[in-house]
């Protein structure tokens, strides 16, 4: 009788205990559930205009990157000097950080951050700044893409791509859309203005070259262009211009470099809608380098001449605009 009763009550406490762990099973999931759909999904919300600093601490050890602004301009630090940033660079990172917004929780615990490349050693840490307040702290790790489910041969369709920030203060782990690294994990000369010549090729009207072994001016007239007062291939000047007109360079070299104050080859480029003349100039410089060519457009940057095929490319020969005869 006493066993029979023993494993009657064995059973009632073995099913209640049971019932208890379903029970909390069910409220710990529901939890999650609901704390993934109800998570704060805003992770900044900033005014653009008022940011006046940012500051990039790239991934793998690079030098700290600081972006100022300076009245409507954006200078960059190399170093201890300052120069022009690009404008699209400053703008393309202030606007993937506007409103950023998570898609999912990651991971909710600071033992995750590793995995998602979030530490302070192995993340991009970029804060942004109004005068000395930080409006926007933000870590950003690791890149993911996952490949479209069910793919349409017939259809181009766009894989999932992912990156997993944190927000500092914050322990939890976030997955948002779009590749961040691409636009902070960079060196300082990345975000220097890269421009040298920047018009459109159609409102060139004059083009003055002066060089050592000879100078000459391009001209058009009535649609005509000339080299000094013989008409020129039209074709072979649209090809020049078009290779001219959007020319950009990141072979930059510090101003230490440059051996000469006086330039050795000279273009000035003017032309409807052209404000202000445009100018490139070749100075020579270290063996390494032979010529350092800088831009009126671009005041303070130097560039390598041998290094980019720049001379080749700016400083032709007149010749180059007269069709050869077979």
């Amino acid at each position: 009788m006493f066993k029979k009763i023993s494993i009657k009550w064995l059973a009632i406490i073995f099913v209640f205990l049971l019932a208890i762990v379903v029970l909390v099973t069910l409220i710990d999931t529901k939890s999650t559930i609901n704390q993934n759909r109800t998570f704060n999904s805003q992770l900044t919300n900033f005014d653009s205009a008022k940011v006046s600093l940012i500051v990039i601490s790239p991934k793998s050890n690079k030098n700290e990157v600081q972006l100022i602004k300076s009245g409507k301009d954006w200078k960059v630090t190399v170093g201890k000097k300052s120069y022009t940033a690009d404008e699209n660079a400053v703008k393309n990172m202030l606007y993937s950080l506007i409103n950023l917004k998570a898609t999912s929780v990651a991971a909710r615990n600071k033992s995750a951050w590793g995995q998602f490349e979030v530490s302070d050693s192995a993340s991009t840490h970029v804060q942004l700044l109004s005068g000395k307040k930080i409006i926007a702290d933000i870590y950003i790790g690791k890149f993911t893409y996952k490949q479209p489910e069910n793919p349409n041969p017939y259809m181009q369709q766009r894989g999932t791509m992912t990156s997993y920030v944190r927000v500092a203060g914050d322990k939890s782990v976030y997955a948002v859309e779009g590749i961040l690294a691409m636009a902070f994990n960079r060196e300082a000369n990345d975000f220097r203005n890269h421009t040298l010549i920047k018009a459109q090729k159609e409102n060139f009207t004059k083009l003055v070259f002066i060089k050592p072994d000879g100078s000459f001016n391009l001209v058009k007239q009535d649609k005509h262009w000339m080299v000094d007062g013989l008409l020129a291939d039209s074709a072979s000047v649209a090809s020049y211009l078009g290779s001219i007109a959007w020319l950009n360079n990141s072979n930059f070299i510090d101003e230490s470099l440059v051996q000469s104050t006086s330039p050795d080859y000279n273009l000035t480029i003017e032309g409807d809608n052209i404000p202000q003349p445009i100018k490139i100039k070749a100075f020579r410089a270290d063996s390494a380098n032979v010529y350092a060519l800088a831009s009126s457009l671009n005041e303070g940057s130097y560039f390598s001449a041998k290094a980019s095929g720049l001379m080749d490319k700016i400083f032709v020969d007149k010749s180059k605009f007269f069709q050869v005869k077979k």
